[in-house]
C-alpha cells in the first residue's frame, strides 16, 4: 500500500471509498462502527450483513480490524478476505484501533483490499485535530489525492501527529491501561477485549450496550479520563 495520503481522521477516507463504490451492494457487520451504517442508510440502495456464503461480485465490503464490535480480529476475517479476492470484491479495512491492542500480526496480503486507513484519534486526545492516513494499493485520482499532491492539508495537525509518535511508542497505552482494564472487567464480570479500552459481555449482563452483534461492548475510556463518572 504505497500510495499514502493525509486524511482528516479515518472518516474522510471512508466517504472517499464509498463515493467510488456507490453502485455496489454494501456489506457490513451489524455491530460495525455507526458511521458506516449511516452511509448505508443514506446513500446505498442496498446493504446487507457480511455473510461468507452470500458474497457476490457486485458487493463492496468494509471491515474494521481490530473490529469495532469486539476490539479483536473480526469473525471469519481471513476467509472473508479470501472470498472477496476470489470474486474481486473491493474491501476497505479500518484500523483505527490498531494501537489499542497488542496484536502481533494482521495479514493484509489479499488482493481484494484496496484501502487501509488509520488515525491517531483513538490513541491520543487529538480527535478534534483529525490526524489520519489513507493507504491504497493503487492510486485512484480523487479529491484527496489532488489536495495532498498540492500540499493542501492541515499542516498543524501533521506536526502534532509527528511530535506525538516521536515521543510515544506504539504500545504505551496498552502497557499503561491493560492492568486497569483487567481489574475493571473482573469487577464487572465481563471479558477483557484485545483492545485495551473495551470489556466484552457475553452473558447478557449489559444489554443496554448492545450494538447489534452477539455480544455487548463496554467502553471504559471516558470513565478513565474523567469525562464520564462510573
Amino acid at each position: 500500500f504505497r500510495n499514502l495520503n493525509f486524511s482528516a481522521g479515518t472518516t474522510e477516507t471512508f466517504h472517499m471509498f464509498y463515493f467510488k463504490h456507490l453502485r455496489r451492494r454494501l456489506r457490513l457487520f451489524p455491530d460495525e462502527y455507526f458511521y458506516h451504517h449511516i452511509m448505508a442508510r443514506n446513500y446505498f440502495e442496498e446493504c446487507k450483513p457480511i455473510d461468507l456464503q452470500d458474497l457476490h461480485q457486485n458487493d463492496v465490503v468494509v471491515m474494521s480490524c481490530p473490529f469495532s464490535g469486539t476490539g479483536g480480529i473480526p469473525k471469519n476475517f481471513y476467509a472473508i478476505l479470501q472470498r472477496c479476492s476470489d470474486l474481486e470484491i473491493p474491501v476497505m479495512i479500518d484500523m483505527a484501533y490498531i494501537n489499542l491492542t497488542d496484536l502481533k500480526e494482521i495479514n493484509l496480503d489479499y488482493d481484494c483490499i484496496e484501502t487501509v486507513t488509520t488515525s491517531l484519534s483513538k490513541y491520543f486526545p487529538v480527535e478534534n485535530l483529525r490526524i489520519g492516513m489513507r493507504m491504497e494499493r493503487t492510486e485512484y485520482d480523487d479529491p484527496m489525492v489532488a489536495y495532498n499532491q498540492n500540499n493542501y492539508v492541515n499542516l498543524d495537525s501533521v506536526k502534532v501527529g509527528h511530535l506525538l509518535i516521536e515521543k510515544f511508542d506504539s504500545k504505551w497505552l496498552v502497557k499503561k491501561y491493560r492492568p486497569i482494564q483487567h481489574k475493571q472487567c473482573l469487577e464487572l464480570g465481563v471479558n477483557a477485549s484485545e483492545s485495551v479500552i473495551f470489556g466484552i459481555d457475553n452473558k447478557g449482563l449489559f444489554d443496554e450496550y448492545n450494538r447489534g452483534g452477539e455480544q455487548n461492548r463496554l467502553c471504559f475510556s471516558r470513565v478513565w479520563d474523567g469525562r464520564v463518572h462510573a
